[in-house]
């Protein structure tokens, strides 16, 4: 089967350590992962695809930093998506790409959202000129493989010996040293809370609308949402990225025409 990953940030691949040599995707990142030290993190990605035997589609989709998504969100420009859209679905069918898999949409980050609302689009697009593509997410924070999930809904998994979930840590967590703050006392709290054991799984789940494509499922604030109201009281940020931001990425996608 042919794939496309597409993922947010730099790193999310380490979490489809065994499935990307299995597969060997495609693969599209949206950002170049420049958080609040403004310090790209492509180089060791670029490395950990190259040793996967994945394919890093730079010429299809160029990564830019979070800022630029951002600001693009707060400014309500969705020229930068609905041309990444365009590009994406057109690679798909030209490609003959059979399944998408992106990041899930789980309210941590914007970025994350915003990239399962951009596959969402991408698979709808694709389906609607004609192209039959499956679609589906993995957790990029949390459980990777959550029992009560496996129960319920479908999804493909790949298990890992203790040799490959060795390499997989240990590639993890040089990836973790090497970009440091946030990402390090992430990676820890969710290895602390979850086990290593964990990571001995990769789950695909099927692919879900987010909550920007269902009337009314945006009621409720995210969690990125609630952390910027906090993060810019305390005069670390000076905006707040809204769920409402990506409600109108999701409306003008939808309705939009494709861009020029």
């Amino acid at each position: 089967m042919k794939y496309l990953l597409m993922a947010a940030h730099p790193g999310h691949e380490l979490l489809l350590w065994k499935w990307l040599r299995i597969e060997r995707p495609q693969v599209v990142i949206l950002t170049n992962g420049a958080g609040a030290n403004g310090v790209p993190r492509l180089e060791p990605t670029l490395d950990n695809l190259q040793q996967s035997g994945a394919q890093w589609m730079t010429k299809l989709l160029q990564p830019v930093s979070d800022a630029a998504i951002y600001q693009a969100l707060l400014d309500g420009d969705t020229a930068l998506f609905r041309t990444w859209v365009d590009a994406l679905a057109a690679h798909v069918v030209a490609q003959g790409i059979e399944c998408i898999v992106a990041d899930e949409s789980e309210d941590y980050n914007p970025s994350h959202d915003l990239c399962r609302l951009l596959a969402n689009r991408v698979a709808n697009r694709a389906r609607a000129g004609g192209h039959a593509v499956e679609s589906f997410g993995y957790p990029t924070v949390g459980h990777p493989c959550p029992p009560a999930r496996l129960a319920a809904e479908t999804h493909r998994m790949v298990e890992l010996g203790p040799t490959e979930l060795q390499h997989k840590l240990g590639d993890m967590q040089g990836y973790a040293r090497r970009a440091g703050g946030q990402l390090q006392r992430e990676l820890d709290s969710f290895i602390s809370e979850f086990g290593e054991e964990a990571y001995g799984r990769e789950c695909l789940f099927a692919a879900q609308p987010t909550r920007y494509e269902q009337p009314g499922a945006a009621a409720v604030k995210p969690l990125f949402e609630r952390i910027g109201e906090e993060r810019v009281a305390a005069g670390v940020y000076k905006h707040v990225i809204r769920g409402a931001h990506l409600q109108a990425v999701a409306d003008e996608l939808a309705h939009g025409t494709p861009a020029r």
